[in-house]
């Protein structure tokens, strides 16, 4: 019995032995082995990350450091977002689920997609960058969430490639799943022309005015490396292109910033100086793909009202911000100030001060355009507060600026516009004498209020201006197709 005892101690302290070797051996802390396995240590809500991966850890020499993991969310009952920081543009990998899964980060963030068992999984997380071995391991539990709801009031939130984030709605616009028929396109056609017919004849009197479509494409439209390619079906036409071809087709000014956007993305120059021409972490574009878009538009009004030209880049004072996630983080519930960008953001070097704040009508100024820009929250300001005394940049809003004496002979504007506008809000109502900013996303125009609106001694607003995403084309013309 005594040499069975002494046999059995042998066998232990060698598998010890063994063991240990292979974790010195390894990118792996020892001094967390204890804590690896304390199963007490896992959180039990839903889809929350264990306090092992809290844990600050000593880099072995050789390896790269260990991502931090900062969250799981579910985006389906058992698929789920794992997201957290780690050393610029490293490769991150998570086995325990159903398949393993990997990706690069978006320099010192990443965000991955994860499909796990229909119970508890423990899942590990490594990163890795060029040149070094893969880290320490990191360990999250993930649960199913039966409630998990993909719809999110309709602004449902995927992972693409490169830990970037896109709405589902934009996937449905590449692979043209929800294209309109022959019949539904002839009804938007019909209803432009009959728009144009009515404001023409019925209430322009004569006057000299036009409709203009200005067209945003989404940025999965004109940027490779966010969807993969293996979700995007083969199409002949997408939705946009059908939109573009149909409005050609009226008497309406069709500004489609498709090709414009394409060919400034080449300029590598500009890009790097001004940036890209979308948001990363919102849909929205950047204050420079923003001035682009304002930029086309007022360069077609200039063509009747030469004083409405645009600003120069030149008249922006340009510099990098770094600043919380935007609004796919915020509808994937990922948490902003771990997901985070550098932006360029555009300060005007000109006066926004004219206007007048009274009832219905704002100063351009009193338009409260970010959450707080102090704080590095570039999410937009929506909405008005519950005392409804704060000017948020999306509401209905008129920029009466009948009282400016820097210039004269400015134009009149109707404004309808979606999220895609918000940028470039209040550098566009500048450039008019009245400027009636509708409502985000109230795109069905109404020419009732186009006399209102009107500069004095006109019958009508000298432009009706339709500020359109790629997006929301089913939206903006869902009445013309019911």
């Amino acid at each position: 019995m005594k040499n069975l005892k002494t046999t059995r101690r042998v066998s232990l302290l060698i598998g010890l032995v063994m063991v240990f070797g292979v974790l010195l051996a390894a990118c792996v802390d020892t001094s967390s082995v204890e804590d690896a396995l304390d199963t007490s240590k896992m959180k039990t809500e839903s889809s929350e990350y264990v306090e092992q991966s809290e844990i600050e850890l000593s880099t072995p020499e050789g390896c790269t450091d260990a991502p931090v993991v900062s969250g799981v969310v579910n985006i389906k009952p058992t698929t789920v977002a794992v997201y957290g920081t780690c050393e610029e543009n490293a490769t991150i990998r998570v086995s325990g689920g159903k398949e393993d899964a990997e990706t690069t980060a978006h320099g010192t963030y990443y965000i991955v997609e994860v499909e796990i068992w229909d119970r508890n999984t423990l899942l590990k997380v490594t990163a890795q960058v060029e040149g070094e071995e893969e880290s320490l391991e990191r360990e999250i539990v993930a649960q199913k969430d039966a409630t998990a709801d993909t719809l999110l009031d309709g602004n449902s939130v995927s992972v693409g490639l490169n830990s970037r984030l896109y709405f589902d709605k934009m996937l449905e616009d590449m692979s043209g799943t929800n294209l309109y028929t022959a019949s539904q396109l002839n009804s938007v056609r019909d209803y432009v022309t009959s728009t144009v017919t009515s404001y023409y004849n019925d209430r322009a009197g004569g006057q000299d005015v036009e409709l203009i479509y200005l067209l945003v494409p989404n940025v999965t439209t004109v940027e490779d490396g966010i969807v993969p390619e293996e979700v995007v079906g083969e199409t002949n036409t997408t939705v946009y292109e059908q939109i573009v071809s149909t409005l050609s087709q009226t008497r309406a000014t069709v500004i489609d910033l498709k090709p414009v956007f394409e060919a400034a993305m080449q300029d590598e120059e500009a890009i790097a100086k001004y940036g890209k021409l979308y948001r990363e972490t919102d849909s929205a574009l950047s204050d420079y793909g923003a001035y682009i878009a304002y930029r086309e538009l007022m360069n077609k009004v200039a063509e009747t009202f030469p004083n409405a030209a645009p600003r120069a880049l030149e008249e922006f004072e340009w510099s990098s911000v770094q600043v919380k996630g935007g609004n796919l983080v915020g509808y994937r519930e990922i948490d902003g100030e771990v997901i985070t960008e550098e932006i360029i953001a555009a300060v005007p070097n000109f006066d926004l001060e004219f206007g007048k704040d009274s009832a219905g009508s704002s100063k351009i100024s009193s338009l409260n355009k970010y959450v707080n820009a102090e704080e590095g929250d570039y999410n937009f300001f929506l909405t008005a507060d519950n005392n409804d005394d704060i000017n948020g940049i999306a509401e209905r809003w008129l920029i009466d600026a009948t009282d400016r004496t820097d210039i004269t002979d400015l134009p009149s504007a109707l404004v309808y516009r979606d999220y895609s506008s918000l940028s470039f809000s209040d550098i566009l109502a500048e450039r008019f004498s009245k400027c009636m900013l509708g409502k985000m996303n109230d795109l069905d125009i109404n020419l009732s209020t186009a006399p209102q609106y009107a500069n004095d001694g006109d019958a009508v607003v000298d432009y009706i201006i339709v500020i359109l995403s790629e997006e929301n084309m089913d939206s903006a013309f869902s009445l013309a197709i019911s």
